[in-house]
């Protein structure tokens, strides 16, 4: 077991908004009804190494402030807009809170959200849609409690189903959200997609 860290989560949670992502994660408290696995973590052990190896990769990069792969040394508070442009090309759909840039070829698809001096203000990992076993889609609450130990948050994602399990590390946080995947068949309550922002 490869634990590297242990913190406690109780029965309260502290509530934090997803700032830039549009919608605001509640407590967990006794008035949110959040499934008993979420907490536990029962669901089935690692199952792959490379998603394992993958989420591992983001949560060491998390603490410089970047993710890892195609994305690797665009900082938050830091690196611009002009950075991920001249990085990754104009973004494919810009949705009003973040630049997307869709998966392709096996690659990540990735959203960026900026602060008002247009510094990183969020970086958000989609995961690949081929094999998508094989990163995030293989990535389950019990993954997680195995790699890093206990959230430090557990959230209730308003409107959704989903659930969001707040790491920090350093002077930042991940958030990885996890739910029935809509796109891809069969990854259900695995990592949907992954935040990193300033810590609060």
């Amino acid at each position: 077991m490869n634990v590297k860290k242990g913190l406690f989560v109780g029965a309260t949670a502290v509530g934090l908004t997803l700032s830039g992502a549009g919608i605001s994660s509640v407590a967990a408290d006794s008035n949110t009804d959040i499934p008993e696995t979420a907490i536990s973590g029962i669901h089935s052990s690692i199952t792959n190494q490379e998603a394992a190896e993958n989420v591992n990769s983001i949560y060491d990069h998390a603490y410089s402030g970047e993710m890892p792969s195609e994305v690797h040394g665009l900082k938050i508070n830091k690196s611009t807009k002009e950075d991920v442009h001249q990085k990754l090309g104009d973004p494919q759909e810009v949705d009003g809170q973040f630049d997307l840039y869709h998966w392709e070829m096996g690659n990540s698809g990735y959203g960026f959200a900026y602060n008002e001096d247009n510094t990183i203000k969020e970086i958000r990992d989609f995961g690949t849609g081929v094999e998508r076993q094989n990163n995030l889609g293989g990535v389950t609450p019990a993954v997680l409690n195995e790699q890093f130990g206990k959230a430090d948050a557990i959230l209730a994602v308003p409107n959704t189903d989903e659930m969001d399990y707040v790491y920090k590390t350093g002077d930042y946080e991940l958030h990885f959200v996890i739910g029935d995947n809509p796109i891809m068949e069969g990854h259900k309550q695995t990592v949907n997609h992954v935040n990193l922002k300033e810590a609060k």
